[in-house]
């Protein structure tokens, strides 16, 4: 599934976020959606890291603001939801 032309860049491949922030993200996202959460990005920031992740077969794009030690994960859907 491709990322909304709307969005915040999409970051995958790179990987600078702690695993204690990459483990809350994965964890809150598995526990609001089904079909596989896969990790394919991450950046580190002072203020926040960013995890980027897919999920299911058509690899919905979601982003994921957490402090560093892995507190406070805020999900955001990164896709288009199509025409209303």
């Amino acid at each position: 599934m491709p990322v909304a032309s709307s969005s915040p860049p999409f970051i995958e491949g790179s990987f600078g976020a702690s695993d204690a922030a990459v483990a809350a993200c994965r964890q809150q996202l598995s526990a609001q959606t089904t079909g596989g959460v896969r990790v394919v990005g991450s950046e580190f920031s002072e203020a926040n890291s960013a995890v980027y992740m897919r999920v299911g077969e058509n690899g919905a794009p979601w982003r994921c603001l957490v402090s560093d030690d892995g507190t406070n994960p805020s999900l955001m859907f990164m896709g288009s939801e199509g025409a209303l």
